[in-house]
């Protein structure tokens, strides 16, 4: 039998409750403390934890959920801005952190949360799940052992839908969010130093938002987010990577498209719509 780990999570809006889902089929798993200040939050996610919603203890912030000694780890997927402020009472309280995409919105505090994980006894893991996707790991094994050679090329391709609304609709504003290249594309950087092997010494990249929220305005703001781009970046060790972002291609066949050539042989993975779920 699995060993009994409690859980708790920051943030139940619609990641938090995709987490729930996950950790009810999670052997050993129990979600024992939720904490989210937006009250209508909450409905969504003791739905989502069905007849143990009455043995969840729900909280208004994290530092409470912290304190509260209810919890053997805790899963961080509150908005991105916020990530600091609700990593803070978490390392401090030494708990072993799983902590949403993008890790933050600015540099201050990425380079701040990377030196308290450093410094921490307990695990801390960014959820980049991408490249444990059985198609791309597969895709990455192949490459990595010389499936096509000596690497030159690398290229990701995803269109897809729009960004979808979420409490709020924080993740329309990029000072929320770090902008579409940073909430929707880390996963592709990701994969680009994992499947390379080496670090970027040159990025250039193309965007605008040219089709999706134009006509939306939130109390006079008007959205901010990008919604296409095409980037190139060349990586220290010879490779030149390339991203192709679309997100008004609704009913595209496949999502994800992603292609490694090398001096010996081009290899492919086609990730088809539907396969995975998108924040």
């Amino acid at each position: 039998m699995a060993e009994t780990v409690r859980y708790g999570l920051v943030g139940v809006g619609m990641m938090g409750v995709e987490h729930i889902h996950n950790l009810a089929v999670t052997p050993g798993a129990v979600v024992t403390a939720i904490a989210d200040p937006v009250e209508r939050s909450l409905g969504p996610a003791r739905e989502a934890l069905g007849p143990k919603a009455d043995l969840v203890t729900a909280f208004e912030t994290g530092a409470e959920l912290a304190r509260s000694g209810l919890v053997d780890c805790v899963i961080v997927s509150s908005p991105n801005n916020t990530h600091r402020e609700v990593l803070e009472p978490m390392f401090e309280a030494g708990l072993p952190i799983l902590c949403e995409k993008p890790l933050a919105t600015t540099l201050e505090d990425a380079r701040w949360i990377v030196e308290q994980a450093e410094r921490a006894a307990a695990p801390f893991w960014t959820a980049m799940e991408y490249r444990y996707m059985p198609p791309a790991e597969a895709f990455i094994g192949e490459v990595h052992g010389g499936r096509v050679g000596r690497l030159q090329m690398l290229s990701i391709r995803e269109h897809r839908f729009p960004f979808l609304r979420k409490v709020g609709d924080w993740n329309r504003f990029a000072a929320n969010t770090g902008g579409t290249m940073v909430e929707k594309c880390c996963h592709f950087f990701d994969l680009m130093r994992l499947i390379t092997r080496s670090e970027a010494v040159r990025v250039y990249c193309s965007g605008a938002m040219d089709v999706n929220h134009l006509d939306e305005s939130y109390e006079g703001r008007r959205p901010d987010i990008i919604d296409n781009s095409y980037t190139t970046i060349d990586f220290a060790n010879g490779v030149r990577a390339m991203l192709d972002l679309c997100m008004f291609a609704d009913g595209a066949e496949n999502q994800e498209e992603i292609t490694a050539v090398g001096d010996a042989a081009r290899l492919d993975v086609l990730i088809p719509s539907g396969d995975i779920v998108y924040s």
